[in-house]
């Protein structure tokens, strides 16, 4: 983010004041010859800002002009100290604010710096707003409601109950304690249920159960009297359009209702098993396990418990869907969600879900679930939010099985990194991304976004094209060697896998092999890129291994059942010397994807 001076600059150079602005940046000017209007104005504008938050107020700028003449400065009515007092009285509770001044030529700019509220502001009138992009929206009650949970200022599931031990189900303390053995936390499992409740924050002070105590501890007919908007439904139909053949309605508590929601969709899941490198058996499933259990734990754990529905979960083998009450947590949007901070509306009760490992916190869990689903060669999860409920749909299908197995073989840190996931998955489609774009996918700054790109880069996966290579900001395509590793999951331009097929078959027809040495020179890769295509080549069966030995780079290999037939022809350019066809290839990607 630019600092105020550089964007004053940027202003005297002839940038409009009001395509600067943002969530933190406003622009203000005197209104007229009443400062007590000026002063209202004023007020209104840092209640916004510090209902959101925070940023800074530069009085004296005419929003609408660029340059030089922007600079309208601000009379000598509106001191700093008469701006001080005049928010303080206008603000409800009273917000006393830094005030400065600046000079910008001859003309005078007031600055006024506004916190991030530690609680929620309104006018004298009562009227609250919060800044939302670069604009001042209504801040009603309920939000605030939400915005306060999301800070911490408030917890429904940590609000008491007036029921006590005597409304714990044993089956749930049992289910606790399995739990706990399972997190490693042994003496807390074998504590008695008193102290169980107690150190898990589930039991008062006073000897109550909070919400979260209930909803965990409790059986379902408590849970119904004492908190009537929970429940769970569960239907299940063979298409989207037919009549459901499963169905479950129940008011179980919290950690019942994840093991019948799961076991649920489990036993009408779909596997798949795919063989990688090494004898290695991969089970891939049309609804990951663990992709679901964030999904289904996230919505039970983060629905808004003061309205009226249920978590419902739809499930077909098409699709699965599921829809919890209320919106998404304040601050987190569909946009946001991979990578906003963590902002759980029921603190506690998430706490102690995660305390039990049933799921990851907050955000972590959502990572884990696109994680899962992109490992299996499917498409990440989509995300809906109309205020008033939030659906998570996710498509049916065993994923890709090319790109699975591709994934498997990855390092670690690669393979297990969502952000890489995303591109590598993105450039099944596209041909090329950049940073820009990856930020978009991977909810990422550009800065960020490029890091991942040049870790990709570095790993041999993808390449910058020769065409923007000194940028700074690249665009990037797959290597070869990924491309012949991905074989058919991407679904584009497969010209340069087939010449790269043709100019190894050409090889092995004139010499009879080849082996790992050949393919670096050929190709210009170290020895694990070789040995990655090697392999992408045995797995399409271009090529066989000729010699016993477990591996090296002498090892010989030969002509598969599926090597291209025929000798392929050098294409020649019009002076008539030959052209390499994988730089030709190479080159016409490059053309297609940029200007």
């Amino acid at each position: 983010m630019a600092s105020l001076s550089e964007t004053l600059d940027l202003i005297r150079d002839g940038a409009v004041p009001r395509d600067l602005e943002s969530e933190q940046l406003e622009f203000k000017q005197e209104e007229s010859a009443d400062p007590r209007r000026s002063l209202g104005m004023l007020a209104d504008a840092v209640v916004c800002l510090a209902n959101a938050e925070g940023g800074t107020i530069v009085v004296g700028v005419v929003d609408a002009v660029g340059g030089p003449a922007a600079f309208q400065g601000v009379s000598t009515r509106l001191t700093a100290d008469v701006i001080r007092k005049g928010i303080f009285d206008r603000t409800r509770p009273s917000l006393s604010v830094p005030v400065s001044e600046i000079l910008e030529a001859t003309a005078r700019l007031v600055v006024i710096t506004v916190p991030k509220g530690a609680v929620f502001y309104a006018n004298t009138s009562g009227t609250a707003t919060r800044r939302v992009g670069n604009e001042c929206r209504p801040f009603p009650p309920e939000e605030q409601r939400q915005a306060m949970a999301a800070r911490g200022l408030s917890d429904w599931s940590a609000e008491a109950t007036d029921l006590g031990m005597e409304a714990v189900s044993a089956d749930e303390v049992a289910r606790v304690r399995r739990l706990l053995l399972l997190a490693g936390r042994d003496d807390l499992a074998r504590s008695d249920e008193r102290r169980l409740a107690r150190d898990l924050r589930l039991l008062t002070s006073r000897g109550t159960l909070t919400r979260a105590g209930l909803l965990v501890l409790g059986d379902a007919r408590t849970i119904a009297e004492a908190i009537p908007n929970h429940g769970f439904t569960y239907q299940y139909r063979a298409s989207p359009g037919s009549e459901s053949t499963a169905r479950i309605r129940s008011t179980r508590p919290i950690l019942a209702a994840v093991e019948s929601l799961l076991d649920a969709v489990a036993v009408r899941s779909r596997v798949h098993p795919l063989n990688a490198s090494g004898g290695v058996q991969i089970q891939i499933h049309d609804y990951p396990q663990d992709a679901v259990r964030e999904l289904v734990v996230n919505a039970l754990v983060h629905r808004d418990y003061e309205l009226a529905g249920a978590v419902d979960v739809e499930h077909s083998p098409d699709s699965l869907a599921v829809t919890s009450p209320g919106g998404l947590v304040f601050g987190v949007t569909p946009e946001n969600i991979l990578t906003h901070p963590s902002t759980p509306r029921n603190r506690l009760l998430l706490e102690t879900v995660t305390a039990l490992q049933v799921a990851e916190r907050t955000g972590q869990g959502i990572d884990r679930a696109y994680r899962e689903l992109l490992r299996t060669g499917k498409v990440p999860p989509t995300f809906t939010d109309d205020g008033y409920q939030v659906r998570v749909l996710v498509q049916g299908g065993t994923g890709n099985d090319a790109f699975a197995r591709f994934v498997a073989e990855l390092e670690p840190g690669l393979g297990g990194d969502v952000d890489v996931l995303l591109a590598l998955s993105h450039l099944r489609d596209a041909r090329s991304v950049d940073a820009a774009r990856l930020a978009e996918i991977a909810q990422r700054s550009t800065s960020e976004a490029q890091g991942v790109l040049e870790r990709l880069a570095h790993a041999r996966l993808v390449e910058p094209t020769a065409r923007t290579a000194a940028r700074a900001l690249p665009t990037y395509v797959l290597t070869g060697p990924t491309l012949a590793g991905l074989g058919r999951a991407v679904r584009y331009h497969v010209r340069r896998a087939d010449e790269t097929d043709r100019k190894v078959a050409d090889h092995i027809r004139e010499y009879g092999h080849v082996t790992n040495q050949t393919l670096r020179r050929m190709f210009d890769l170290d020895v694990a890129g070789a040995r990655d295509l090697l392999r992408a080549l045995q797995q399409r069966e271009v090529i066989v291994k000729l010699d016993t030995g477990r591996g090296g780079p002498g090892i010989r290999y030969g002509r598969g059942p599926k090597m291209p037939a025929g000798e392929s022809r050098p294409q020649r350019s019009a002076r008539g010397a030959p052209v390499d066809a994988d730089q030709l290839a190479l080159d016409e990607l490059e053309a297609s994807t940029e200007e």
